[in-house]
């Protein structure tokens, strides 16, 4: 549409900044036509309930009660917790929690994995106050810890601790081109801050087979060809963790079979070598006085005759057999909302604006020449951007109040 060579490193605007555009202008095609028409993740947006149903009477009807998320075309519910009593229970995600104990900053990492022994993205407990983008902060508290540890998992910029941690660009946890945020989304909890929930993203219960692991290392001492294992402090292990040594004496796959004493445990497998170094030890249900872990599990029965369904085409959960026993601020759903197609005029409209946006670029005279014998750059960008919200105004929803 501008008749402009490819975009690189060394054009200006670069592909970097082209691409950054674009972001701005995808975020100014959903404010316009008031949907979105990529998928954005909505957290915690909290309802309240109101039951249309007698319970007795909801089997026939399919449902006692229903909300209206505020996004329509949803792609996927996340997390659904619903107020019962004394707490709130999940209902809708395949779903595993970690909780930080009092020796939480002995944790060294946090790991997610993929089904079948799959992909594993590990977020690291950063050693010298500043983190990295892969990394997370424990030198503050619980609380602080577990919001640096959900940005990680989120791939978010850390708005919430940067202010303590000096952080100035986005987590980012990756293994090639593959990256944690496109598995899993994390929430707080909000009756304790020393918890945070992980839910997977794929479909249904097949998040139920992630694994979520948390390790800590310790200095290590063994003899060759024994499996006994002096550690600095077995109050903090377990049986079944598995055992790294940092010099490769000790076999792969090997685990704590038993804690002998304070400073004793045994091995599974027999050392290789003799020596001393760092052991890692990693467990997938938590470490005593340093974290809690639940594993993952799957909680989600959507079926019309199950604990709830939706129409994500309307943004609607109706309730069935499990729901909220209160009223008032009693749902709390993240979800992933978007259309799933985008439509040719939208796709103008927005190809529209990114050239617009280009023109206004620092020094667009680089790429974009001005003659004497064409329109300015200036009525250019006019003409675009009026063509383009032109097409958007007609593709806005309209949304009904009926009294």
């Amino acid at each position: 549409m501008l008749q402009v060579p490819e975009f690189t490193d060394l054009t200006n605007p670069t592909e970097s900044q082209v691409g950054d555009i674009i972001k701005r202008v995808e975020g100014m095609v959903d404010d316009k036509a008031k949907r979105s028409y990529r998928p954005i993740v909505h957290e915690n947006e909290v309802h309240n309930f109101e039951f249309t149903r007698h319970p007795m009477f909801s089997y026939y009807g399919g449902y006692v009660g229903f909300i209206q998320l505020s996004q329509m075309k949803v792609r996927k519910i996340i997390s659904l917790r619903v107020w019962q009593g004394s707490q709130y229970v999940e209902i809708a995600s395949a779903q595993a929690s970690i909780t930080l104990l009092d020796n939480f900053r002995d944790l060294t990492s946090v790991t997610l994995q993929l089904p079948n022994s799959g992909t594993e993205f590990t977020i690291t407990v950063s050693t010298d106050g500043t983190p990295l983008a892969s990394e997370f902060d424990v030198s503050f508290g619980k609380k602080t810890a577990i919001a640096e540890l959900a940005h990680a998992v989120n791939e978010e910029f850390p708005s919430n601790t940067s202010q303590f941690t000096g952080a100035t660009s986005a987590k980012s946890v990756n293994v090639g081109s593959r990256h944690i945020s496109d598995y899993f989304f994390s929430t707080k909890d909000s009756e304790n801050g020393a918890r945070l929930f992980i839910s997977s993203l794929l479909s249904g219960e097949d998040g139920s087979d992630c694994a979520l692991k948390a390790s800590i290392q310790q200095a290590i001492t063994h003899v060759n060809a024994s499996t006994n294992l002096v550690v600095a402090d077995s109050s903090k292990l377990k049986v079944g963790m598995t055992i790294v040594d940092n010099n490769s004496h000790i076999p792969s796959n090997t685990t704590i079979t038993a804690i002998v004493d304070s400073t004793n445990v045994t091995m599974s497998n027999a050392a290789t070598q003799s020596g001393s170094g760092t052991g890692t030890f990693t467990s997938s249900n938590g470490i005593p006085t340093v974290c809690d872990v639940e594993i993952f599990t799957d909680k989600n029965d959507m079926r019309r005759l199950g604990s709830y369904w939706t129409i994500g085409d309307e943004g609607r959960i109706f309730f069935l057999q499990d729901y909220p026993y209160h009223t008032q601020n009693s749902v709390v759903v993240s979800y992933i909302a978007g259309s799933g197609r985008v439509p040719s005029a939208i796709h103008e409209a927005a190809t529209k604006l990114t050239c617009a946006e280009i023109l206004r670029h620092d020094d667009q005279t680089i790429l974009i020449a001005e003659t004497g014998g064409n329109i300015s750059i200036k009525e250019k960008y006019d003409i675009l951007r009026k063509e383009a919200f032109e097409i958007l105004s007609g593709k806005s929803d309209i949304v009904y109040f009926i009294d």
